[in-house]
């Protein structure tokens, strides 16, 4: 009898475990679902009850107080570099202004407090909207190619190429010499008391096999195949300056760049990663307009930004940051929105806004034949890009 009153026990202890068990993952599968929904849900919520409320600012002289100080003037600097077998881009110094230095201005804004600024892609990357975009640069790579010993180490290809860079142009140039260019002896100079005839066939057969030789020696070599030769455009600088300085500039990377070709946008951040003091307020994206289709022909369009780079900005005060004002003429097709606001080169990645001041595109092109007709990348696609 004992026995069997502890097996009973036995019994109902383990029937109790195993309930406890059940319950047990109940109640973990219901945390989970109630975890899984709170991580959807609840940010949907937080958001809804803690939107900030849009302000509307009252006129054009507001919108610049408030937003003069997050507009940067850009400033890239890029030059065609070499790379051959694979080897790190290097950029060479000689009498060929193709590998010169070209630096372009443009406009960026400050979006966020790690220092993120929203710029045009044709800024961030010039290279790929130039009108020689499609050159395949095939003169400077024959040119590489018919200098550069396929023996040549990757550690001393620039420095042999910058030394050797004119021996491409050693057979240009040079003419035959004939009997009618050899100076005239006169009667004041001495004259060589021997048969000129075998002196001039004596001089042509040592010239002839020294040619011989250095052409033997010419064929043996193996000069670097065109097809291991690339060349390629990369940034050399890029950096920004802030409106009321002085030749300060802070230095930059690419941060992330729109995909294709048609949506002109790219992200910059700052090295530092850090928004500089005197940007108190930034271009704040959770306020832009995200709908294009409700900016309508007639809007107020105010764009803020550097055209024509320094040489409207510079002041005796610092660099100056611009505003311009006029309307939407025409509705947005999804991608850009057209305005007849005033803008040139180096205003390419301003911000433009509305009355209210939020930031409804990113000015990107424009007509240099007429002034008036300019467009901008709908907002909606800058944030994409930040999110």
């Amino acid at each position: 009898m004992i026995d069997n009153q502890a097996s009973e026990e036995k019994s109902n202890a383990n029937t109790l475990q195993s309930n406890n068990k059940g319950r047990n993952k109940k109640i973990a599968l219901i945390i989970g679902i109630v975890f899984v929904l709170g991580i959807i849900i609840i940010p949907r919520v937080w958001a809804k009850f803690h939107k900030k409320e849009v302000v509307c600012l009252n006129n054009q002289t507001a919108i610049y107080e408030k937003y003069k100080d997050a507009v940067v003037l850009v400033k890239h600097t890029y030059a065609l570099q070499i790379s051959i077998k694979g080897s790190e881009p290097f950029q060479i110094t000689v009498d060929d202004n193709s590998f010169d230095g070209k630096t372009i201005s443009g406009t960026g804004f400050f979006v966020s407090e790690d220092g993120k600024i929203v710029t045009n892609h044709h800024v961030a990357e010039p290279w790929k909207y130039t009108e020689d975009k499609n050159e395949d640069l095939s003169d400077l790579k024959n040119h590489i190619a018919a200098v550069l010993p396929d023996s040549i180490d990757k550690k001393d290809y620039k420095t042999y190429l910058e030394l050797h860079w004119n021996d491409y142009y050693g057979d240009e140039g040079e003419e035959e010499y004939s009997e009618e260019d050899a100076p005239v002896a006169t009667t004041a100079e001495a004259v060589a008391n021997v048969d000129s005839t075998s002196v001039n066939t004596e001089v042509n057969d040592l010239i002839s096999d020294n040619q011989s030789e250095e052409k033997a020696i010419t064929s043996q070599i193996v000069f670097t195949k065109l097809e291991d030769i690339e060349i390629v455009p990369k940034t050399v600088e890029i950096s920004v300056a802030l409106h009321g300085s002085k030749d300060d500039w802070l230095q930059c990377k690419v941060l992330k760049i729109a995909d294709g070709d048609e949506v002109d946008v790219a992200i910059l951040q700052l090295t530092s990663e850090t928004l500089p003091a005197s940007v108190s307020d930034i271009v704040d994206l959770d306020n832009a307009v995200k709908d294009d289709s409700s900016i309508k022909p007639g809007t107020n369009a105010i764009l803020i930004g550097y055209p024509m780079g320094l040489q409207l900005a510079n002041t005796r005060r610092g660099i100056k940051v611009q505003v311009y004002e006029g309307q939407i003429n025409k509705e947005s097709d999804g991608v850009s929105v057209q305005y007849n606001v005033t803008s040139t080169h180096g205003a390419s990645g301003s911000p433009v806004f509305n009355e209210c001041g939020q930031l409804i595109a990113v000015n990107y092109a424009g007509y240099d034949e007429a002034q008036g007709y300019n467009f901008g990348i709908v907002a909606k696609h800058a944030m994409s890009l930040m999110e």
